[in-house]
């Protein structure tokens, strides 16, 4: 999360002291072929003038001479209050602003449960962290370069700024109680390192992870992704949905990504000991008439599978429920499923 050195402050920083430096040169250089000064006189008079620290000079100085210090004075201070300004400035939001910041991002984290991380805020990872702030959901972002933390810093977007492929820099991002994380760096053995760093240290954890390349698929699947998302694949499907069934593909984009609107899809899991754990569909029901349509039910541990749930089916713990229904319908439904 430190900040880091970066070349627009180091050049101004050395362009301030190569003037500087330029100046010294000259004052003194000045008052021995002016005033005919030894060097050390010179030397003392010239740190005098551009210090102002007001000891007087060590002889009357004729009339270029006085021109020569007025000169000096703003040439010298200039570039002295130049330098400490930039210093001061890197100060600040290196040291003091960069631990507030990391004390409240570690302390946000300490309340966090469930959240989101995201590995990389490229094209990718910014709509990654769009969705997930039009959905309210709590999330970090991780990345190395500067240009994607002033992106975080202007939205407001918890941030870690380190290598994400770094078991200390996943575990400062409360990888051990996170829901799920998004590897979406530049290449792809970072996306298959940062999968298993994350599911050694947290196997419960859902990874989404980026490719490229299409043979990475099967090495990021290896490496314990829960899912891959190859742009190629998933481009090339969707044109060919949106050639044959458009309204369909409309319907479930506005179903998935608007808000307001009066029928949802969405995702229940069943926690241990809920109200409609290990009973069946229809039981569940009669008894609390949610009203909502269970689409389909894939027990844990299932990849995606499109079976129609029946009326027969049992619900048991650890199962995710496809549900389609009014906004309300599937709120009393969620409110079933948990303990």
């Amino acid at each position: 999360m430190k900040k880091q050195y970066t070349p627009q402050f180091s050049k101004r920083i050395l362009l301030s002291a190569l003037v500087l430096i330029a100046i010294y040169i000259i004052g003194f250089t000045g008052y021995m072929i002016i005033e005919d000064m030894t060097l050390l006189d010179a030397i003392f008079m010239t740190t005098i003038t551009i210090t102002t620290v007001g000891y007087g000079v060590i002889k009357e100085l004729s009339q270029v001479g006085t021109i020569f210090t007025i000169i000096l004075i703003i040439t010298g201070t200039g570039a002295a209050a130049y330098i400490i300004i930039n210093l001061a400035d890197f100060l600040l939001s290196e040291f003091l602003l960069g631990r507030l910041h990391r004390r409240r991002v570690a302390k946000m984290i300490s309340k966090l449960k469930n959240h989101y991380i995201i590995c990389g805020l490229g094209r990718v990872g910014n709509n990654i962290a769009l969705e997930l702030q039009k959905d309210n959901s709590d999330f970090i972002v991780i990345d190395n370069a500067d240009e994607p933390i002033e992106i975080c810093k202007s939205n407001n977007w918890a941030f870690i700024q380190g290598d994400a492929s770094t078991d200390e820099v996943l575990l400062e991002a409360g990888i051990k109680k996170a829901k799920a994380i998004f590897a979406t760096l530049h290449t792809d053995p970072e996306n298959v390192y940062i999968t298993l760093s994350a599911k050694a240290l947290n196997p419960d954890i859902f990874v989404v992870a980026r490719a490229k390349a299409l043979d990475t698929i099967s090495r990021l699947e290896m490496a314990g992704a829960d899912r891959v998302v190859s742009p190629q694949i998933i481009g090339g499907k969707r044109m060919v949905a949106l050639a044959k069934q458009p309204t369909v593909i409309d319907f479930l984009d506005t179903l998935l990504s608007t808000e307001d609107i009066e029928i949802s899809l969405a995702e229940i899991e069943i926690e241990p000991g809920s109200k409609i754990d290990g009973i069946t569909i229809k039981e569940a029901n009669q008894l609390y008439q949610f009203e909502a349509l269970i689409v389909s039910i894939m027990e844990k541990g299932q990849k995606v599978m499109v079976s129609k749930a029946s009326a027969s089916t049992l619900i048991k713990a650890g199962d995710k429920l496809i549900v389609v229904g009014a906004i309300e319908q599937i709120q009393k439904l969620s409110e079933l499923a948990v303990t």
